[in-house]
């Protein structure tokens, strides 16, 4: 697969003088698209030119721009990225730009008629003078002298490559001085010798089931997450894990169970399969050394290949919960009643916030298999 951008100019670049259009876009996209439907096995994607105009119309645009936007977003345009909008927001912005369009010269988002104006008037910026205007953004100091960037829209014009200076020459685009220091030209790192593609080892030769914790902040990493980091920390601590057959072979560690986002724990089970033998005090100490604190090893134990994965050998799990309650001054909390009134219920419910700030019901959820806790003396 192969995804080709379009060229969009931006500012403080040589091609910030350039104009885009959509004809010539999809002009060059022609071109690209005969010459590989000749290539076989090779799939090309290209961006939208839609997209691409519009980005090459607000990124070079200046404070003439307010109030086109806001006319476009109440024509419709937003989430311009997404294909299932990007019809709308086209139109959208097509018809903000033709109610302001004695603000400016032709419009920057072309149709196929105003290509050859485009280039026109692209060709006329070889001119000094057209150069030579002022720019919405030029008060801005990147520290690049703008006759620097005229001399280099010339050599583009020439197809001209400029070296790079960190392993060539100064060009003098006024960056180096005093303030960010001078240029300092290096050599360049050599290119290692192609060891050959990666094999991973399938073999398996161990299983080792390991208990560990979420504490802190890990509270807020998702499971996702929580597996890459299982998988780094096992690549850093140089720990030979056995890897999946197939095309896109993965490491051999399985968590036992998702465990919701923002919820600590101190009871999580993983799964390592090792390629070789390992000594499991060896393997913990090595692990928990590439681990952040909030991911502590309780304990380390090898288990048969033979027997099931941890994820279909849990029955179930426990869960502490802190309440709080708001008491009126001089009444004792009722903790007794709280806690006998929710474990004679057959049936509990809550409610959800979702994104856009809805509440939904859960609707009830039977809790058949809740226990009693035993009474161990008076509540604290």
């Amino acid at each position: 697969n192969l995804t080709i951008s379009n060229f969009t100019p931006k500012p403080h670049t040589p091609f910030q003088w350039f104009v885009v259009s959509k004809g010539d876009l999809e002009r060059k996209q022609g071109l690209l698209k005969r010459a590989f439907r000749k290539m076989k096995g090779v799939k090309a994607n290209y961006t939208d030119v839609r997209l691409s105009a519009m980005e090459d119309f607000l990124g070079r645009g200046d404070r003439r721009l307010g109030p086109v936007i806001r006319r476009a977003w109440e024509l419709g345009a937003g989430m311009d990225s997404w294909w299932e909008n990007l019809d709308r927001a086209f139109a959208a912005w097509c018809g903000a730009i033709a109610e302001a369009e004695d603000l400016f010269e032709g419009g920057a988002i072309a149709e196929d008629s105003r290509s050859s104006r485009s280039r026109v008037r692209n060709a006329h910026l070889t001119i000094p003078k057209e150069l030579d205007r002022p720019l919405p953004w030029d008060h801005i100091n990147t520290g690049i002298h703008k006759d620097w960037l005229k001399e280099d829209w010339q050599r583009a014009l020439e197809a001209a490559t400029v070296p790079d200076c960190s392993f060539d020459r100064c060009s003098h685009c006024g960056v180096c001085g005093p303030d960010l220091g001078h240029n300092v030209v290096i050599e360049p790192a050599p290119v290692p010798e192609f060891a050959g593609q990666f094999k991973p080892k399938t073999a398996k030769a161990l299983r080792l089931r390991v208990w560990f914790g979420k504490l802190g902040d890990m509270a807020l990493v998702g499971h996702l997450d929580t597996a890459k980091l299982f998988e780094r920390a096992a690549r850093r601590a140089a720990i030979p894990v056995s890897f999946s057959n197939g095309f896109r072979p993965s490491p051999r560690i399985k968590i036992a169970s998702a465990l919701p986002l923002g919820t600590t724990s101190s009871g999580e089970i993983v799964d390592f399969e090792l390629s070789e033998e390992m000594d499991a005090i060896e393997f913990k100490q090595r692990l928990s050394d590439r681990l952040p604190p909030g991911v502590p090893i309780y304990r380390v134990e090898p288990v048969d290949l033979a027997i099931p994965a941890a994820s279909r050998l849990l029955e179930k799990a426990e869960y502490f919960i802190e309440v709080a309650a708001i008491v009126p001054n001089g009444l004792e909390p009722s903790w007794g009643s709280w806690v006998k009134g929710v474990m004679d219920a057959t049936s509990l419910l809550w409610s959800k916030r979702t994104k856009s700030g809805d509440r939904l019901s859960a609707g009830p959820v039977s809790v058949p298999q809740v226990q009693r806790p035993k009474q161990k003396g008076q509540a604290q």
